[in-house]
């Protein structure tokens, strides 16, 4: 039997996401790597929580985090990828690689930051959604020759990966025509105000010392 992967990027309604469009001139600003079609296990480096912007590493998200709330709706375009089944299992344990050390990982704010000027910022064990995208990507050697030396926007993907479109519109219509299982992956949850700021506060700080160490 076939297997696929899925990219599938997102026009997010975030302050980030408004900025990178503005910037950049794409159309979506969010990417994530799915492993059905019915998009139950979809995964990306983002927030953890729709009010914490600047504390984010590797998550599994769902509609609610990607429309930024239950019953609203975001633009989405899906790419179904054909692979290998020695591909998709590569893709799994890397996926399953992530879960296991998520604590190491880390969401990139400074590329996010930089990203509108077209500056790269690298930053170990650390990544921003295309990054994490075109990397697995990249190491199945999915369209290997169109990520070197490309600036890594939701654009590039586009242009990577035209050839597999295989849904362009609402993301809420997409789901009432699939097998999908929402599961609550506490994103709308609210913080203590106190609590979110010296979150963020350590994390910009362990983002640094890996940048200088």
């Amino acid at each position: 039997m076939s297997k696929y992967i899925y990219v599938i990027l997102s026009r997010t309604m975030t302050i980030p996401g408004r900025a990178i469009r503005k910037a950049t001139g794409d159309v979506y600003s969010h990417a994530s790597i799915c492993l059905d079609k019915n998009l139950n296990e979809i995964y990306s480096f983002a927030r953890f929580h729709y009010q914490t912007p600047l504390i984010g590493g590797f998550v599994q998200e769902n509609v609610e985090s990607l429309c930024l709330g239950k019953n609203k709706d975001v633009a989405v375009k899906i790419f179904k990828i054909p692979v290998t089944t020695k591909q998709y299992r590569h893709i799994i344990n890397r996926i399953e690689y992530f879960k296991k050390h998520e604590q190491r990982y880390m969401y990139n704010l400074f590329a996010l930051i930089f990203f509108p000027m077209g500056i790269q910022f690298s930053i170990r064990d650390s990544y921003i959604c295309t990054e994490f995208v075109s990397q697995l990507l990249k190491e199945c050697g999915i369209e290997k020759s169109k990520w070197k030396g490309r600036r890594l926007t939701p654009a590039s993907l586009v242009s990577a990966l035209r050839k597999y479109v295989y849904y362009d519109g609402s993301l809420q219509e997409y789901i009432q025509t699939v097998e999908h299982e929402e599961f609550d992956n506490h994103f709308m949850e609210r913080e203590n105000t106190i609590f979110v700021i010296g979150k963020s506060i350590k994390q910009i700080g362990k983002l640094l010392y890996r940048k200088i160490t």
